[in-house]
């Protein structure tokens, strides 16, 4: 009967650290693993090799960006999207900084697309999306980091960017789900752009 009872507890035990370790697992957001849609060689960047490679997203914070009227603090600009996904009833206005586009590499392209845009390392974008044009729903952000195995010697451009969502307060609102969305989305744009933004910036 006592090593009946020493049985249940040691499941019991196990039942709840398989519990945490799902909690866990869930909310540090560092372990959500991401695979780019490709990687592009920087001799030949129009041809896409299938990535093999997988990174972290990493939980990143809001950098303040806008004043409370929503005019872009010094070092950054806007641009407005009249529709976005699919919806004729969505909007955003995109915050990135100048000094990210200027580093930017376009490369002219003898197929589809014309040209590819690949963005520096550390670039940071931020969609505020809005319902019709006024109201805010969401506050979306991207931001390319260095591959962890990045060397001097590595012969592709940098394809790995971190996501994050807030709500309107500000406040951290990603879940795994929406991760999975963001980067599934994001993955055609590295087909029609070169890299993982779909804005083109011309």
């Amino acid at each position: 009967m006592l090593n009946q009872k020493r049985q249940y507890l040691h499941l019991g035990l196990i039942l709840i650290g398989i519990l945490l370790a799902a909690v866990g697992s869930y909310s540090n957001d560092a372990k959500w693993l991401l695979k780019p849609p490709g990687l592009r060689p920087l001799e030949s960047p129009a041809t896409i090799i299938p990535a093999s490679h997988q990174y972290l997203n990493r939980k990143v914070e809001l950098p303040p960006y806008r004043n409370a009227a929503g005019t872009p603090l010094k070092g950054w600009a806007r641009t407005f999207i009249k529709t976005r996904r699919f919806s004729s009833d969505q909007s955003a206005w995109i915050f990135y900084r100048p000094s990210d586009l200027r580093q930017t590499k376009v490369i002219r392209n003898s197929g589809r697309p014309a040209s590819l845009r690949i963005w520096p390392v550390g670039a940071t974008l931020i969609l505020e999306g809005y319902k019709g044009e006024a109201k805010l729903v969401e506050i979306e952000l991207m931001t390319k980091q260095a591959p962890a195995s990045a060397s001097g010697s590595d012969p592709f451009f940098a394809v790995d960017w971190n996501y994050a969502r807030f709500t309107p307060e500000g406040a951290w609102s990603l879940s795994p789900q929406k991760l999975t969305e963001c980067h599934q989305c994001h993955s055609i744009a590295f087909r029609l752009t070169g890299d993982l933004v779909f804005t083109p910036f011309r």
